[in-house]
């Protein structure tokens, strides 16, 4: 694949001195110097590749905010850690809507292939389409979306952002999982969410700060996270199409995208729907943005090889077989294991608790959900 074929490059030198304070202790120079030496037929040690997707519903997006959200990024601090980040530059523009989802599929596929995570500047939530593509052929797909609604089709309509899900649903029938996270119950209903439940989990606003680290767990076993600036309130926000007057918080949308840099599963994180007006004169939606996709960076900065897991074997009564947990002691992080009919092993992120109640004799609901599930893929 040459890649360079895909894409227009960057032109860093809009980040000028006297715009950029941080000067050579900001991000821009760093991403700058390794994409100058980017070389197509080698990418070994790149950590991430940062891609620009300036499309609306499959039409050329005319406010350029792939660039500006660059602009402001590139103008925030450096990592101290040794992550190495390419901007590979803005998707060429396809003739229809179906031929930009079908290139950044493949581009997606090659990433994985080299390794490489993929940070996607939308653009429109319609782009995950394409992305999800890449993961037809994946056993235990994930993906996990942050957004305040649930954007499946609701009657008779085009296809678009808001209904995106209807076509991931239908293109990938095996999907094993699928998180929303953060949605607002008055502008999704339990009836149109039930038909999500035989292969998600999913937070509520108000249960999501009850306890936070119950998203950093769907997090964990992510592929993919498309996250919608909707999702988002209209204060902090204020330059998307949901304009909601309640939402996730600014520190709040950026804690959920340093939980899903520290993943070790997840190839492609997306932020899309941020449509600041030409004519503003603010750019508080971009400059969040921005700091939205530090935060990712950070975790992935951050982000350790997985130590070592002592495993657990625990007897429940009226399981034929134990229940086996395993614990990162490093991270005080837990999983437990799920075996299907036909033999196949996963392992899921949970909790201490799910580990004390199944100490206790009782069998962990989330364990059960997940091991019926399993079970679905071998019939």
């Amino acid at each position: 694949m040459n890649l360079p074929d895909y894409f227009e490059p960057f032109d860093f030198s809009v980040i000028t001195k006297e715009t950029n304070p941080l000067g050579k202790y900001s991000l821009g120079p760093e991403i700058e110097k390794t994409t100058l030496k980017l070389v197509q037929t080698n990418l070994t040690g790149i950590d991430a590749a940062i891609i620009g997707v300036p499309v609306e519903n499959g039409e050329p997006q005319k406010t350029g905010t792939p660039d500006k959200i660059r602009t402001a990024l590139y103008q925030l601090a450096a990592f101290d850690n040794n992550l190495t980040i390419v901007d590979l530059g803005n998707l060429k523009p396809a003739t229809s809507a179906k031929g930009t989802f079908l290139a950044l599929r493949d581009v997606i596929e090659y990433l994985r292939e080299m390794n490489i995570v993929a940070v996607i500047l939308g653009g429109s939530q319609d782009l995950t389409t394409g992305i999800c593509e890449a993961f037809k052929n994946e056993r235990f797909f994930w993906l996990a979306a942050v957004d305040s609604i649930l954007d499946v089709k609701k009657g008779t309509e085009t296809f678009n952002s808001t209904n995106y899900l209807s076509r991931v649903f239908k293109n990938l029938p095996n999907l094993f999982h699928f998180s929303l996270i953060g949605y607002q119950a008055h502008l999704v209903g339990e009836k149109l969410i039930a038909q999500t439940k035989p292969v998600g989990e999913h937070l509520r606003l108000g249960q999501l700060r009850d306890d936070f680290t119950n998203a950093e767990l769907l997090l964990r076993n992510a592929n993919v996270l498309s996250f919608d600036m909707g999702a988002i309130k209209f204060t902090d926000a204020p330059s998307t199409p949901q304009k909601n007057p309640n939402g996730l918080r600014s520190d709040e949308a950026c804690q959920l995208a340093r939980y899903a840099g520290l993943s070790t599963k997840l190839s492609v994180f997306g932020l899309f729907n941020m449509f600041e007006n030409i004519k503003s004169k603010t750019c508080t939606t971009l400059n969040l943005g921005a700091e939205i996709i530090w935060y990712f960076l950070e975790g992935l900065a951050g982000k350790k090889v997985p130590g070592e897991k002592t495993v657990y074997k625990v007897a429940i009564d009226g399981l034929e077989h134990p229940v086996i947990f395993r614990h990162e002691e490093e991270t005080n992080r837990w999983w437990f294991e799920v075996q299907s009919i036909s033999g196949e092993t996963f392992e899921v992120a949970c909790t201490q608790k799910e580990y004390q109640e199944a100490a206790g004799n009782e069998i962990p609901g989330r364990w059960l959900k997940f091991i019926q599930k399993m079970d679905g893929l071998s019939k």
